[in-house]
C-alpha cells in the first residue's frame, strides 16, 4: 500500500544571487548535505517534495508550455512507493514554484507534450492497471482517472481524445462515478461566466475539455447534468466562439472515430440551444 503523501511545508528555495529565476535555466541534481536538491541557474530547491522524504531525485524532463518552463521530477520513495513526482514551473522574471507531488507511485511515468498540453500517464498501481493522466494546467497537475483516459470515456491524448465510448458499453454505476469525479475536480472559475472572464485557456485545453464534455453528455446518466455544467462555458462572451470551433474540430478531424464526431455535433446543438435561450454575457 502505498504511504500517504504530507506535503505540510513548502520546498525550500535558495538563491545567491537573489534574483528571480530565468525560465529557460536547465534543471540539474546537486549535493545538498546528505541530501538532494535541484538547482536551476543560482537557484537550489531543497526537499521539493517537502516533508516527504526521498532517497533519490532524478530529472525526468524539461518543456515548455505557454512561456513557462515545465521540469517533470522523480522522487525515489523506497520500496512502498517506488516513485513520486513533482513539477517545478519557472518563468522569465519570476522564482520558480513547484507543483505539489502526484502519482500513483507507479515508476512508469509516460510525459507527454502535444498541442501545448503537458500530462503525465502512468498505471493506477505499482504493478500495472489502466492508466491514470496527469495535465499541467494554472500551476497545478491535475488528476484524469482512468475512467476518462482508458475505460469510461475518452482514449488517447487528452488534448487530441479520438475515441468516446458509447453509453452502451458502460454500465450505469461506471458512467455515474466517471461524471461525479470530473464534475468534483471542475474548477470552480469554469461555473460561472463572471469568473470565466478571468480564465485563459491555453492551446488545445479547449478542445480537451469540450471533448471531454460532449463525451459524457452522451451516456444517459450525463445528459442533463454535463450540459448545465457546461451551460456558463457556451454562453461566455471571451469563450463562446472557441468552445464551439474546438468541437467543429473534432468533427473535422481525420483520427476522430465516427461515434465521437457524432456527440461532438449533437453537444454543440445542445449547447447552441442553451445559449440561445440567454444573452451571451
Amino acid at each position: 500500500m502505498p504511504r500517504p503523501l504530507m506535503l505540510l511545508a513548502a520546498p525550500l528555495l535558495l538563491s545567491a544571487g537573489g534574483t528571480a529565476l530565468a525560465a529557460d535555466q536547465k534543471a540539474t541534481v546537486v549535493s545538498a548535505g546528505s541530501e538532494q536538491a535541484i538547482k536551476l541557474g543560482s537557484t537550489v530547491i531543497s526537499r521539493p517534495f517537502g516533508v516527504e522524504l526521498v532517497d533519490h531525485l532524478a530529472v525526468v524532463g524539461s518543456y515548455t508550455v505557454q512561456g513557462a518552463r515545465l521540469h517533470l521530477i522523480r522522487g525515489k520513495s523506497g520500496s512502498d512507493c517506488p516513485a513520486r513526482y513533482a513539477v517545478i514551473v519557472t518563468q522569465a522574471g519570476q522564482a520558480p514554484r513547484v507543483t505539489d507531488a502526484f502519482g500513483t507511485c507507479s515508476a512508469a511515468a509516460k510525459p507527454q507534450l502535444r498541442r501545448g498540453v503537458f500530462s503525465v500517464a502512468m498505471p493506477a498501481t505499482t504493478a500495472g492497471g489502466p492508466l491514470v493522466q496527469y495535465h499541467y494546467a494554472n500551476g497545478r497537475m491535475h488528476a484524469r482517472q482512468a475512467a476518462l483516459t482508458q475505460g469510461a470515456g475518452i482514449v488517447g491524448p487528452a488534448a487530441t481524445a479520438s475515441v468516446c465510448r458509447p453509453a452502451h458499453s458502460l454500465d450505469a454505476a461506471a458512467q455515474a462515478a466517471a461524471i461525479d469525479s470530473f464534475e468534483r475536480d471542475f474548477p470552480r472559475a469554469y461555473r460561472r461566466t463572471g469568473t470565466l472572464k478571468k480564465v485563459t485557456f491555453g492551446q488545445g485545453e479547449l478542445r480537451r475539455l469540450t471533448t471531454d464534455l460532449a463525451c459524457m453528455a452522451s451516456w444517459p446518466a450525463g445528459e442533463r447534468r454535463v450540459p448545465e455544467l457546461a451551460t456558463p462555458l457556451f454562453r461566455s462572451k471571451q469563450h463562446r466562439e472557441a468552445a464551439f470551433a474546438a468541437l467543429e474540430s473534432v468533427q473535422r478531424d481525420p483520427e476522430a472515430d465516427a461515434n465521437l464526431k457524432a456527440v461532438t455535433r449533437s453537444f454543440s446543438a445542445e449547447m447552441r440551444y442553451r445559449a440561445a435561450l440567454d444573452p451571451v454575457i
